[in-house]
This record gives structure tokens, sequence and C-alpha cells, in this order.
């Protein structure tokens, strides 16, 4: 397919120059640039394969990541930096891992799930910081349930969660869907009115509703709550007449013919389930376009068809089209424009996944657009295979499997307690590179479409395109017609950069040496140094470093450091990072925060009527004489006292917490993007919108006898949260108490009342945890834990922060049963092994240790070979 296509593009360029329409030469210099985009800046895909599917709170979560090159498909070879993120219901980044990504592209870590505030729906995100110039959608992104610890030890069944998404006295970080969708509504293809209990999103297939011609619309209508609505509905004209009607599926999606006209169109549709409120409403159509093409892919049939249709203004025009696939174009030419032109497309010819067809003019502008995809065909060789060795499971016995599958391949394995099991699967490898990478939001049930090639999964598929496709490989900017702004380089090692800034004026500095100063607790230190440019912009390239090191840059001109300058210089420069770089939170619908029904095991399943032998029954070790081996001492314990950890222990404050601020971090981001330190309560009110009333910090001081004052409270007409008033408990200290002058945390009226030693501003604060609802149920209570830092009055010019290196993976560790004897282990994951290569035959040997109670497992295995051929256990 690629030789023919570059022997037709060599054939097109071999044309005698009277031959060639300026119009031709234009057309092609687009395709020949969207080629040359491709190659020079390629995309990454991150998969993360994971050893469950849900967890509970102080559990591990494990994971192998697969990076591949979206021009190639091969392991990539490009970044070698992975970044992980864990966030919470809200949006809020909790845990974020750097891992090294290795020649093969593969790289494994760990989230420990011990320090959440609250059970919920969390996120996990993956991505190299190169994928960042493409925004949100180009990320790797999963949600996963995380019960509530069980109150007994391996009692797994009650599972309880935080259902709602969000407690209406905890901010929402996340992008809104309707913020999501604002572009759409502007555009006029998405209509939501707040007074309607139906929202509903309409996709005219190719792009545009062409007056005249006939065109194809889908729509996708949700209620208010978010989940798809089933129903039927009308478009019509403005003089009542009927044009089209749809009925949406179980999903919500609907697919309508019609042939507009430039007059206003409605479509109207019967809510059966909403009585109380108006049952039918109506929605106006997106406007329909005088002059422009339309584009109808037939992807359902098997011989393929795209019809595009012009209308009159542009008819004898000379367009071109692409058909690309991974950002590769594999088919493209000429033509001209006409009422009607039929193209046919190869469906066995065609690369399997989503196809990407576009048609422009000769200007480069996008004339209509239209994603599609196509099923792959069923490949025994692309699976593993499973062989259970071992023949039955024994409780805290040894278990054998084999694995055959490709020679030389890299697989990750995850064996999980069957009856444990508390959500279902969410797709697997080939379906995220194949499609859920290629389409906006979550895909429901998405190994549906995998599962067969008939009309139904086509025609289903096809609707899927058409409502959730996003643009991954963007025709305006591969064209040149946008400017790409590569604002995140390739992470083929670590960078330190940032831009330069004056205090006062705030533009950037030029020609400013700066020296970067890192240690760590081990006694290894890097110095490095660099010059501004003429924009105030700087660069630093570090060594691979494990764990968090402590860092300082300073700045210098005229080979003077600021710290030995005049004290009126030193406040001259702001130094900011450029490591704020994470993306937005998306949206997530009410689907997937919904869990799954459980999947049946597929290894050691038991026959029907099967019972455990008395062999195979669990005693435990406190009923049943064993022998111990024996036990070297090599150290006692050492037990330590701090008079200080009372005040500064953490758990006061977050045992009650529903959110939670690394105040450092926090500071840290302020800092990078060459901000000002602000005031703790700047910050909150920024931050979160369930403060109100900043100005608080100008309430009048009342010195107190000196001494630790450390509690105070903020009544009506101040600072509030969610219009209730704030008690504030610094370092945990006079909780409840009275002050040492015989006087409470309150001031007689209720008012607030400002205290000595408060801690004013972020620099000052380590974390600050939120207690939306106090004993009493009428106030919010804050802890605000203190540490000593740096002095902010040097941080012009001077700046103390950290950098943070590879985080370093955990090993999956279970006892060894061979040399010490049965206990109670209620593992959920059984066995976790992210690194397997399989030999010259393609075979791997796999040997763990069962708990105590696991009667059947569920066995799940991805890998991929080393030109980057997915392979899974099905």
């Amino acid at each position: 397919m690629k030789r023919w296509l570059y022997i037709l593009f060599l054939v097109l360029l071999a044309l005698p120059l009277h031959a060639q329409s300026e119009e031709t030469t234009r057309i092609l210099s687009y395709i020949q640039k969207a080629m040359n985009f491709n190659k020079v800046v390629p995309q990454e895909k991150v998969y993360l394969h994971f050893d469950n599917m849900g967890y509970f709170e102080n559990e591990t979560l494990w994971f192998k990541a697969y990076v591949t090159r979206t021009d190639t498909g091969h392991p990539s070879d490009l970044s070698k930096v992975l970044y992980v993120e864990l966030l919470n219901p809200s949006g809020d980044i909790v845990k974020t891992c750097k891992y090294p990504v290795d020649s093969l592209g593969v790289s494994h870590g760990d989230i420990r799930l011990d320090s959440l505030l609250t059970s919920g729906y969390y996120e996990v995100r993956a991505y190299t910081r190169y994928m960042t110039n493409w925004g949100t959608n180009a990320v790797f992104s999963r949600v996963f349930p995380v019960f509530k610890k069980p109150a007994k030890e391996g009692d797994y069944s009650d599972l309880t969660i935080r259902t709602m998404l969000y407690y209406a006295r905890d901010p929402n970080n996340r992008v809104s869907d309707d913020s999501l969708y604002q572009k759409a509504i502007d555009d006029g293809i998405y209509t939501r009115d707040l007074l309607k209990t139906i929202s509903v999103k309409f996709y005219p297939e190719g792009g545009d509703l062409i007056a005249g011609k006939k065109c194809r619309v889908a729509m996708l209508a949700v209620d208010d709550n978010g989940h798809p609505h089933e129903g039927e509905g009308f478009v019509m004209n403005e003089k009542g007449d009927v044009l089209a009607s749809v009925q949406t599926d179980t999903l919500g999606r609907g697919v309508f013919e019609l042939v507009p006209d430039t007059g206003k169109l409605t479509f109207q549709m019967r809510n059966l389930k909403k009585s109380t409120r108006r049952s039918v409403q109506y929605f106006p159509l997106p406007e329909a376009k005088r002059d422009g093409c339309t584009l109808s892919v037939d992807a359902v049939s098997e011989q393929m068809l795209a019809t595009l249709q012009c209308s009159d203004g542009i008819c004898g025009n000379l367009l071109g089209y692409v058909i690309m696939h991974n950002g590769n174009i594999f088919r493209c030419d000429t033509l001209t424009a006409a009422p009607i032109i039929e193209i046919e497309l190869d469906r066995q010819a065609m690369p399997e996944g989503v196809n990407q067809m576009t048609v422009f003019d000769s200007r480069g502008a996008i004339m209509a657009e239209r994603l599609f995809f196509l099923c792959p065909k069923p490949d025994k060789s692309d699976s593993i295979q499973v062989t259970t060795i071992t023949q039955r499971l024994k409780p805290c016995g040894k278990v054998e499997l084999e694995l055959q599958t490709k020679p030389n391949s890299n697989l990750s394995f995850s064996a999980i307690d069957a009856k444990t099991m508390t959500n279902g699967k969410q797709g697997n490898m080939k379906t995220w590179m194949l499609l859920s990478s290629e389409v906006r939001g979550y895909i429901r049930n998405v190994d549906y479409y995998f599962e067969a090639d008939d009309e139904a999964h086509r025609r289903n598929a096809d609707l899927l395109m058409l409502t959730q496709g996003w643009r991954r490989y963007d025709w305006r900017l591969m064209s040149e017609r946008y400017t790409f702004r590569k604002a995140q380089p390739i992470e083929d090692q670590f960078y330190l950069n940032g831009q330069l800034k004056a205090y006062r004026k705030h533009n950037p500095v030029s020609n400013v040496h700066l020296y970067a100063i890192l240690y760590n607790e081990k006694g290894q230190s890097l110095i490095g140094n660099a010059r501004t440019d003429n924009e105030g912009n700087y660069a630093f390239k570090l060594p691979f470093v494990t764990d968090e090191w402590k860092m300082c840059i300073y700045t210098t001109r005229d080979g003077k450091k600021k710290g030995m300058e005049k004290k009126e210089k030193l406040k001259t420069y702001y130094v900011g990072i450029d490591r704020q770089f994470s993306p937005e939170a998306r949206y997530l619908t009410p689907e997937e925060r919904e869990i799954l029904h459980p999947l049946k095991p597929n290894a050691f399943v038991k026959k029907l009527g099967e019972e455990l032998g008395e062999e195979d029954e669990f005693i435990p070790i406190t009923e049943k004489d064993h022998v111990l081996q024996n036990v070297t001492v090599k150290a006692k314990r050492r037990y330590f006292t701090n008079d200080d950890w009372h005040y500064k222990n953490e758990a006061w404050g977050r045992q009650y917490a529903t959110l939670h601020y690394d105040i450092d971090k926090e500071l840290d981001k302020i800092l990078d993007r060459g901000g000002p330190e602000p005031t703790i309560f700047e910050f909150l009110a920024k931050n979160n919108m369930m403060f109100n009333n900043p100005e608080c910090i100008d309430l009048p001081k009342v010195m107190l006898p000196p001494g630790p004052v450390r509690s105070l409270s903020m009544g009506s007409g101040h600072m509030a949260y969610g219009g209730r008033p704030i008690v504030w408990i610094v370092d945990n200290r006079d909780r409840g108490e009275t002050f040492s002058d015989g006087s409470s945390g309150y001031s007689d009226t209720g008012t607030a009342f400002f205290v000595q030693f408060f801690p004013m501003f972020m620099s000052d604060i380590k974390s600050l945890y939120i207690v939306p609802s106090s004993p009493s149920g009428t106030e919010v209570i804050i802890y605000i834990y203190t540490h000593v830092r740096y002095s902010t009055e040097s941080n012009k010019g001077l700046r103390h922060t950290y950098f943070q290196g590879f985080n370093q993976a955990s090993t999956f560790k279970t006892e060894d049963y061979s040399v010490i004897p049965p206990m109670a282990d209620f593992r959920r994951t059984i066995w976790w092994q992210p690194d397997i290569t399989t030999d010259a035959e393609g075979k791997a040997k796999v040997e763990f240790f069962n708990n105590s109670t696991c009667e059947e497992m569920y066995i799940s295995v991805e890998g991929m070979t080393q030109d980057g051929k997915i392979l899974i256990n099905e």
C-alpha cells in the first residue's frame, strides 16, 4: 500500500509543469507536508496493564506500561520518562510517580492506596511529557472503584464506596461536560437547556449540514444525570413538517437522514420518564450552510463506499482527499468537485482500527472529515495460551503455569482470586490501542466492538465513530495551515527548564546566568549552569536519578551571585520552572462510575458440585502444630520518642477530612509559573470555589498573651466554606481547650478574631485538611500543619525547591510456603509479575504460591513483541 501510494505521488509530481495547475501544486504540497509532519512529529501512546479491576483502601495498585510510536506501531524509542498519576473523584492529583522507560518501550511500578481520604472512583492516568502537546484526550486514562477498607481482614463482601461523585461540600476540579463542549455549543452542534431534563448533541456526518444535499446526522441524548436517554424524536422545519424521525438506542445514540433547507430546523424529543416536568422538549439543529460538501462513508457494507456531495458553489473546484491511519497517509488523490462523487474503498486493503478520511480544498481548508472503524480479524498467533501445570489449588500451595505465545515477547502476568473480584473488565491492550485511544471519552463495553465483524457490530461501531470521534491527527496542523506549537520536549533524559522574569514588570530577562545545585539525603550532589536566551528561557540537562532531591537555583549577572549583591537588588527575578504540564482532569461520565459485573474465573474452575477434600482444607497455625524454621536475631527493635510528634501527627486531620492540599507542592506550582507567593487565604479562595470572602486577611489582630496560640474561629461575615463558619486548628494544638489566659477560641459575639503566630503564608505550611462537617454539624474544620521552611525573603533570584527523580518500583512479594507453614493469607491479587520474556519457542513458566482461601482464579496476561504486535489471553 505504501509503495503504490508513493508511486502515485511521484507520478503526480513528475507531470510537466504546464500540466499542473496552481491548485494541483498546492494540494500536493499539503499532502507532502502531512506526510513529513508525521515523520518529524510522531505521536506516542501509552497503555497500562493492571493487576486487578478494583481495589480496597490500603491495597497496592500494580501496573505495567507499554509505550509505542503511532507512526510505526513499534515500542517507542523516543521518551524515556513515564508519568503515572492518581486522581481523586474531584479531579485533584493525589499522587504522581515517575518511572523509566527502557529500550523495549516498557516500564512498571505501583501506587500505594494507603493515604486516600475516602473511598470513591479514582482515575489512573499515564503519559509521557511529549504526549501532553496533544492535550487531555491523548493520555491513557482508566477509572477504578476504591472501596472502604474491610472491617475484618479477608472479608471483602462489604463493597462500601462513596457513591456520589462529589459531596455538595467538596469542589469539583474536573472539566465539566458543559465546558468540554462549549465550542460545540458556539458552533451550534450541541444544545443544552438547564430547564430541560434532556441534553442532545448533534453530529452531522462529515462536519456540516449543506442546504439541498442529503445529510446524515448522528445524535446523542442524555438525561439530567448524564445517563443515556432512550426515546423517540422528530426533525421539523419552520412549517412544522416532519423531515425525519429517530429512535435512540440504550446508549442514547441515534442517526437520521434529511435534506435541509436554509430555514431553521427543530428537533423534538419526548421524555417518557419525567412526567412532572415538560415531557416534550425542543432543540435547534445546526444551521445548514449554502456552500460546502457532505461526506458519507458506508462502513457497514462489505464493499465500502465514500460519497461526496458538493454544492453548486463548489462544483468545478479542484479538491484533494487523504485517508490516514495513525497519522500515516495510505491513500490520497485529487478530484474535481461535482454534485455526487463516489469513491470505492477496499476493506481488505485498509488497516485495522480507526481510519480518518479528510477532504480539503486548494487552500488546505477542511471541506469534510470522517472517522471509521475496521474490526481486526481474529488471529490465533496474537493470543497467549495459559496451561495449568498444577492440577488443583491448595491453600498456600504452589501453583505452576506455562505461557505460550510468540518468541522473545515481553509479557505481564496477573493472577486474581476470582471470589474476591469486585469489578468487571474494561478492555485490554488491543481495545485501547486500536479504538479507545482514538475516541473521546469512555466507551461502555468496549470489548463488544471486537467480538464480531457482522452488520450489527459494524453499525454500532459506526455510531460510536460519529458521536465520540476525536481527531488525534489534526489535518490543519499536519498540512501546516495552523502552526504546531511543541510546548513540551521528547524527554529522552531529565530536563529542567523554565523562564526568568523581572520582579516588577514581570517581563522576561535575557543573558542571565543560572546555577542549579541538587543534593539528596545520601550526600550526593549535582551542579549545573545555564544562561537565559532573548525570551528569558533557560534549560538544564540532568542525569537520570532516583527519589527526591533538594534543589537551589540562583542567578548571577556580571559574575555576581544575587546573595552577594546589595540587598535592594536581591528582589529582581522570579525563577519559573516548566514542570506543571499535567493535563486537565477530564469529565467522568456516570457510566465510568458504575461497578461492572465481575468476570467469571478462567483458571482452576471448579466443576459443579465439587467440594474441597480434607487435604485441601486450610488449618490456621493456631489450631495445628507446626515446626518453625530457626530464626537468628540480628538486632533489637529501637523505640524513639518525640515530644512534638503529637502536634505534627497529620492523622488527626486526615481522620475525617474529605479534601487535602499538599501546600509545599501547591506553592511550587505557583512559583514555577513565575507568580508571587500568596497568603493561605488567597490560595484557598482562588483554588476552591467553596471558599468566599478572602478579604478576611484584613481582620483586626487581637494580641493574646505569649504562647502557642493555635486555634481560631471565623464566623459569619468573614471567610466561610460553603456559607458556614470555619474553625482553624494548627498542628493539633488546643483542640477544644482554652487559651492560657482562660479565653476560648471564640469571641463573645461569635465573629472572627485573628491570633498571634497564625501561619499566614503558604511557605509556613506543610499541608492542609478540610473536614466539611464538624461534630456540631454547623462548622467546617480546617487542620493546618506547619514546618520550618527556607525564608521567603530571597525567593526572587534565589529559588529553593525540589527535583523529583524516578520512583523506585516495589517488588510484589508473597510468603514462601515451602519454608514456612501455611497461615491466614487473604491476598486478592495472588501473583503479579510485570516482566516476563518468552524463550525462542515462545514459552515461559510462572510459579507462585496460592493464598489460604482461593479456589478459582482469573488469569490476565498481556504483552507485546519487539515489532509492536499486541498479545493478550482471551
